[in-house]
């Protein structure tokens, strides 16, 4: 995730809380997707699909907060 921004997100996450949470709840969020998809862990498809929309949700806010610190430096 955000191969191209690699050092703007450590940035981010050395400085930035609210990008931090979000990282890390991504994160979070990835690691249960994959467990389900691999079979480890039963889950609703639905339930499936709404992680994996809060999942895209936060990767785009994350974006949307690289985009702005770029802009600024």
């Amino acid at each position: 995730m955000f191969e191209n921004d690699h050092s703007v997100v450590e940035t981010l996450l050395q400085s930035d809380d609210a990008f931090r949470r979000l990282y890390d709840k991504h994160a979070d969020l990835n690691a249960r997707v994959d467990e389900v998809t691999a079979g480890d862990a039963p889950m609703e498809e639905l339930e499936l699909e709404a992680l994996k929309k809060e999942k895209l949700l936060l990767a785009d806010r994350m974006q949307n907060m690289i985009r702005d610190f770029n802009a600024r430096h």
